[in-house]
């Protein structure tokens, strides 16, 4: 019976590490998911934020410029989704529908800025770090904010284009779902952008009024 005592009690031990190291991560994803879920409170579409960004966060990186990192990244693979969806309707549409292919034509530059412009957000943003002078962190984060703004400016013009009934039902419909689509992930997106703006400059305003 003692021959089988040694390897019954190191199973039971492995057993218990995984279970252990089970529970920790599991800790470490509500934690996770609770840190995204308070900071999609802010934005103006939270269900959206948390759907879109959850999958994205790992237990490791909570920081509020991670998080927004991760939201302009989404905005710009929505924004290209959406690019490429329109293009295959223009196609579609440009032999019997030529008035409405232009339009979304005229659609598809407007998206293709705001993809432009959200790679320069992406990128400003990734220069920010705690190593950088307040000077040079305002501007970077302004500059942030202008192109994330103007992206989504972009993005809300194109939809404004098929407001009317100029343009068929269905395209239209189509158009608008589409691209109020990347609007509400790059309007979330700014909005975190922002919350991490005012929490980096609080953060150091503190730093500073110390003895």
């Amino acid at each position: 019976m003692a021959k089988y005592t040694t390897p019954f009690l190191l199973l039971s031990l492995s057993l218990l590490l995984l279970l252990a190291g089970s529970v920790s991560s599991c800790r470490r994803c509500s934690r996770a998911r609770a840190f995204v879920i308070i900071s999609c409170r802010t934005t103006l579409y939270p269900k959206v934020c948390e759907n879109s960004l959850s999958r994205y966060v790992n237990s490791t990186n909570l920081s509020h410029k991670h998080l927004a990192q991760i939201a302009l990244r989404v905005s710009i693979t929505e924004a290209r989704f959406t690019r490429a969806y329109l293009t295959k309707m223009a196609r579609r549409l440009r032999r019997v529908h030529y008035e409405e292919a232009q339009a979304i034509g005229d659609c598809i530059d407007q998206i293709n800025d705001s993809v432009f412009q959200l790679r320069l957000s992406l990128r400003e943003l990734q220069r920010c770090s705690d190593q950088i002078t307040y000077d040079n962190f305002s501007w970077y984060t302004s500059n942030v904010e202008t192109w994330t703004s103007t992206a989504l400016t972009d993005q809300i013009n194109c939809a404004a284009a098929f407001e009317g009934n100029v343009h068929g039902k269905i395209v239209r419909s189509r158009v608008r779902a589409k691209v109020d689509g990347v609007t509400q992930v790059t309007s979330n997106a700014l909005a975190l952008v922002n919350r991490f703006i005012m929490r980096h400059r609080f953060t150091r305003a503190k730093t500073h009024l110390r003895p």
